[in-house]
């Protein structure tokens, strides 16, 4: 059990089996700006290759977490070399687990709170690190401080806001793609919000396959009736599909039209392929949950039919 030590001022550098190893002064910016700062610069690569350069990994090995326990000094409130056990004890209860952390207790971060990080089983400490950024606020108009640290450590997780003011754990996908849909996660309007449901559905911690598409199919849902009006006043999907396979559409994508691929229904074919694809949306005889292969496909494609009904490439024949 972690129990409460004596309260007395450590050194700010201790040597361990012959290593140096860090101990952390207060921080004199929030949640290790200095990263952030740097999250959108070109990464620095070693100038002699170690062979791991292009490798993503899916835990977070003793390099990565020792990069972490910066920003969690900064999110425990270490001060004068301790912290308050209530942010762990909080984990704890989350996980439903006993990870032998005490309520109230006051314990050494360089003798107590780091050993123990070290040695957490990677599953732990994945899901540590997830929820200390689920309940720290995160502003907006800035890349997540912990983003810098997972990219240039070649992790395979990244940042994603949730919440509006939280960020989650996610599963990396290519850096175009992931910059593609940046924008429209980071968005607060309803549409954005239920894609980012989706998104961590499919590629968080915990993926949900068929609950990401259906988040993805609701935030194309609520994206397209806020662009296109039906005059229903139950609207759905298929009424959208009606209008825009019409004869003459009043809705077009701002591409040059062509009778091969008209906007209007071409349009109306990617949100079909979305809708069609859902066979875990009703119970049926034949019901089948989605895969995750099938539910991260549809978020992709959910991200960029949200984007184009949010940025105006979804436009009106008369405008």
């Amino acid at each position: 059990m972690l129990r409460q030590s004596g309260y007395s001022s450590g050194p700010e550098v201790s040597r361990g089996s012959g290593l140096l190893r860090a101990t952390f002064r207060e921080p004199d910016h929030v949640g290790g700006r200095h990263y952030a700062d740097r999250v959108n610069n070109e990464l620095w690569r070693p100038v002699i290759p170690t062979g791991r350069e292009e490798a993503l990994t899916e835990s977070f090995p003793s390099y990565m977490r020792e990069a972490i326990f910066r920003w969690i000094h900064g999110i425990i409130d270490v001060s004068s070399g301790y912290a308050y056990t209530h942010r762990f004890v909080d984990f704890q209860n989350a996980t439903r687990a006993n990870l032998g952390f005490e309520a109230d207790r006051l314990l050494d971060w360089e003798n107590q709170i780091l050993p123990y990080l070290r040695d957490l089983p990677d599953n732990a400490f994945t899901n540590l690190v997830d929820y200390f950024a689920s309940d720290s606020y995160f502003p907006t108009g800035s890349p997540h401080p912990l983003e810098a640290i997972l990219s240039n450590g070649g992790s395979a997780w990244t940042m994603v806001r949730w919440n509006a003011v939280n960020a989650r754990l996610a599963k990396r996908v290519p850096g175009g793609v992931q910059e593609a849909v940046r924008s429209v996660l980071q968005a607060s309007d309803a549409a954005s919000k239920k894609l980012q449901e989706a998104w961590l559905d499919a590629y968080g911690t915990n993926p949900r396959a068929s609950v990401a598409y259906n988040h993805a199919v609701v935030a194309v849902e609520i994206a397209a009736l806020s662009v296109i009006p039906t005059g229903k006043t139950e609207p759905t999907l298929a009424n959208v599909f009606s209008l825009l396979e019409a004869d003459t559409p009043s809705w077009r994508l701002v591409f040059r039209d062509n009778s091969k691929a008209p906007g209007a229904k071409s349009l109306a074919m990617m949100l079909r392929t979305l809708w069609r694809g859902h066979e875990s949306r009703h119970g049926r005889p034949d019901y089948a949950d989605a895969s995750l292969e099938e539910a991260r496909a549809a978020v992709i494609l959910a991200a960029t039919l949200v984007q184009w009904f949010a940025s105006g490439v979804v436009a009106s024949t008369t405008s």
